[in-house]
């Protein structure tokens, strides 16, 4: 599937430019989502959350589907004065690995987080495990983010 060129001028698709500016406003959202739990809003925490990780699996598996027909990142970033070079690989490599690693977080955090917490959400024995696991993924999630934005720009702007 061939998707239309930037609407952001760069050398990437029209797809890539979705993803770069989902990742914008997700950081924000999940911000956003923390601080609903810290007033105590507990449902709207956990709805945010989980539209949120459902947008976002959408947006990734779309993303999957353009890397897969572009013959993978290393590809798509062979216009880039980085191409080919450690810090292009490295910073792949590690955006790479930020994304897996806080998809699970979140993914399984989700999951855990909806049977220990039932349809109406409220603090309980699971919750000093809610809150550790959901701090360290909202951080990854940030690092994700920031990793995919500079990934943009060096594989797709520079």
């Amino acid at each position: 599937m061939q998707y239309p060129d930037s609407f952001l001028g760069s050398r990437a698709d029209a797809l890539l430019d979705v993803v770069i500016l989902s990742l914008a406003i997700i950081i924000p959202i999940v911000i956003y989502s923390w601080n609903t739990a810290k007033k105590e809003k507990f449902k709207k925490h956990r709805n945010t959350q989980i539209i949120l990780f459902v947008v976002l699996a959408i947006v990734v598996y779309f993303f999957e589907l353009d890397m897969k027909a572009h013959g993978g990142i290393f590809e798509m970033v062979k216009g880039s004065r980085y191409a080919n070079t450690t810090f292009m690989s490295v910073s792949i490599y590690f955006h790479t690995f930020l994304s897996i690693s806080t998809s699970l977080i979140w993914f399984l955090l989700i999951i855990f987080s909806l049977f220990k917490f039932n349809r109406n959400p409220k603090p309980n024995s699971f919750s000093n495990a809610h809150k550790l696991w959901g701090k360290i993924g909202m951080i990854d999630m940030i690092l994700t983010g920031v990793t995919g934005v500079q990934l943009y720009i060096i594989g797709f702007v520079l």
